[in-house]
């Protein structure tokens, strides 16, 4: 893996300045979101890239990456967009991709060194979210287990420059306690000291200043309000043992969820591997995300350039009489409004479906919410479609930001896997009728190589009038002008090599 590494670094350091000219134009194209966070990438970016110019030691640049992390995580870990992050993460990988294929022919070790270096900065990104969803588990721990005598245990988190109550739990049960913890869920402060004591004045009325245990990590503090009666018989080393002990487990946490996401990364790749035939790749691009995220069905529409409009390709638990939808582009509304999040690879999360997709479609399969996620092949920047995924028609929440991550993983492991094998798909989705014959493809071949009419009826054996039929044929399939366009978009759309 530090072959890997390297080689990634190597690449970068190859193209940057490519990268930064490329970068700009990225920018400006995003400009109309999070302006301020845009700016900051634009800040490392920049910095970064000639660091890497300037200076050709390997040893440096692994300091630098981690370095331009910390400090950019440090500057963001008050308040942050995580979606944000992992979509122009995402952005800057994929143009970094194209800029491979068009400056040279690259290996397929050097994309994935690439991806290497990318999912090892998503990690960092990804690491807070961990983080915070495990204090809430933590706060259940302490209270039910009884380790030490508590009175009452909250969850703090920094947001927007402030500490927030987010969990509070009780060992008394009255509805008068209850009542007194709704209150304090509205409340924060600028200190743990100053939210601790309004704290202790609302549960504690009355009572003597009770002893408070803070135990911080990351965003998060945990505050413990021991029992009046045994507070002085808990010994500092205690205290120090409850700490590490939830520290060590908050980070066990975030590396189980690190390695679920790699796992679940890794067996879909492996099984996209496997699909020897065209349908399989497309039954598995379907399954996988079914089998391995938390969705329950899945529909893949796919662009077919012969009708223009989204041809239905794959589905997992939508049942019967399913093979016929097609999908007009005029007929989806959310297209044109997320266009732009749609061909940056982005999942764009429907709340009320029927909004967006045509009514009949959510008659028949009683849809509720929808996620759609693009299928987006990086190394040639193109988007070949979308898969929609959905709770078994319930509804449900927009999906959180390490979710979103891995979605459009998934979106671009399908969108290399599919493209491999684009010009079968695109013949198979026209229900059988090929775009164009063997003998059209042999034509468009030789065209692609420069021959002659002449010569390539020659070639096969033909006359220069059976030829030149051919390439009028093709030319009216493809939709285009003359043979060079048709060779250039045969090419795109993988019909020839």
């Amino acid at each position: 893996m530090e072959a890997l590494f390297l080689n990634g670094i190597a690449l970068l350091t190859k193209y940057g300045g490519d990268i930064l000219m490329n970068w700009k134009r990225v920018k400006n194209e995003l400009s109309s979101q999070q302006e301020d966070l845009i700016s900051e990438f634009d800040g490392m970016m920049t910095y970064s890239f000639k660091e890497l110019l300037e200076k050709n030691d390997y040893d440096h640049i692994n300091q630098l990456i981690l370095a331009m992390l910390t400090q950019w995580r440090d500057q963001y870990s008050m308040d942050i967009d995580y979606s944000q992050v992992i979509f122009l993460l995402s952005a800057i990988e994929n143009m970094i991709h194209h800029i491979l294929e068009e400056k040279e022919n690259p290996r397929i070790i050097d994309h994935q060194s690439i991806q290497y270096i990318f999912n090892k900065i998503l990690d960092q990104v990804l690491i807070p979210l961990t983080t915070e969803t495990n204090g809430n588990k933590w706060l259940d721990t302490m209270i039910t287990s009884n380790i030490i005598p508590l009175h009452w245990a909250a969850l703090l988190r920094i947001e927007d420059f402030e500490y927030r109550l987010v969990e509070l739990r009780s060992l008394d049960s009255t509805k008068e306690t209850k009542s007194i913890i709704d209150i304090c869920m509205t409340m924060s402060a600028n200190t743990v000291e100053q939210l601790s004591l309004a704290l202790c004045r609302l549960l504690n009325p009355g009572a003597k200043q009770p002893r408070i245990i803070p135990i911080s990590f990351a965003k998060e503090t945990l505050l413990l309000c021991l029992k009046s009666s045994d507070a002085s018989s808990i010994s500092y080393q205690r205290i120090e043992l409850i700490s590490n002990m939830y520290k060590r487990q908050i980070k066990m946490n975030t590396l189980e969820s690190e390695n679920e996401w790699k796992d679940a990364a890794l067996l879909f790749t492996l099984r996209l591997l496997m699909a020897q035939t065209c349908s399989d790749t497309l039954k598995t691009v379907a399954h996988g995300f079914v089998d391995y995220l938390s969705y329950k069905r899945s529909a893949l529409f796919l662009y077919s350039p012969k009708v223009e409009r989204g041809i239905f390709a794959a589905h997992k638990n939508l049942g019967k009489d399913v093979q016929n939808i097609k999908v007009a582009f005029s007929e989806v509304s959310f297209l044109e409004k997320y266009l732009q999040k749609i061909l940056q690879s982005k999942p764009v999360y429907l709340e009320n479906a029927a909004e967006h997709i045509p009514r009949r479609l959510v008659e028949q399969y009683q849809v509720a919410s929808l996620v759609a996620v693009p299928i987006f092949t990086p190394r040639k920047g193109r988007l070949l479609g979308l898969i929609l995924l959905d709770q078994g028609g319930e509804w449900f929440e927009e999906p959180k930001p390490n979710q979103q991550a891995l979605l459009m993983k998934f979106g671009q492991y399908a969108g290399e896997a599919l493209y491999k094998q684009w010009g079968n798909i695109i013949q198979q989705l026209d229900f059988g009728s090929p775009l164009l014959t063997a003998r059209e493809k042999e034509v468009l071949k030789l065209m692609a190589q420069g021959e002659t009419i002449q010569c390539a009826a020659e070639h096969l054996h033909l006359s220069p009038y059976t030829v030149r039929d051919y390439v009028a044929a093709i030319i009216k399939k493809l939709k285009v002008k003359n043979r060079t366009e048709a060779v250039v978009k045969a090419i795109r759309l993988n019909l020839i090599d």
